[in-house]
């Protein structure tokens, strides 16, 4: 996984502490934002390969978090968590971009593969989009 960048956003302090520990542990490079606001400057300044985020935070919500993200850096890979499962959530998650809407709590081990399968996809939209 070394060369991964994830960006783990969400005001859940002991969720995202214990995700960072599995996804460093595993060779990627994780960087954390507790909310929208403070994740969107990172995201203009680094590339992440795949950004794991919280719909529901204090400030500004998921959804208009990843229409910033997919506005700034249209190959980065947005996963949506949430804990309170909404049918237009979940449309609207995937009308804007995200490559999966998942339900909390999820096991570790199925998060960081999915993180893997979004990093995998994003390089080859990447380098579809870079050929001839």
């Amino acid at each position: 996984m070394k060369g991964i960048k994830v960006l783990l956003v969400d005001d859940e302090v002991d969720f995202t502490t214990s995700m960072r520990k599995v996804l460093a542990r595993r060779g990627f490079e994780v960087d954390v934002a507790s909310d929208g606001l403070s994740a969107l400057p990172m995201i203009a300044q680094t590339h992440f390969d795949v950004v794991v985020l919280d719909i529901k935070m204090p400030g500004m919500d998921g959804i208009t978090v990843l229409s910033e993200i997919k506005r700034l850096t249209p190959s980065t890979q947005v996963i949506m968590l949430t804990g309170h499962f909404s049918f237009s959530d979940e449309v609207d998650a995937s009308q804007t971009g995200a490559f999966a809407y998942l339900l909390k709590p999820i096991p570790i081990m199925k998060l960081v593969d999915i993180i893997l399968a979004a990093a995998v996809h994003g390089r080859t939209v990447a380098l579809k989009g870079a050929g001839p």
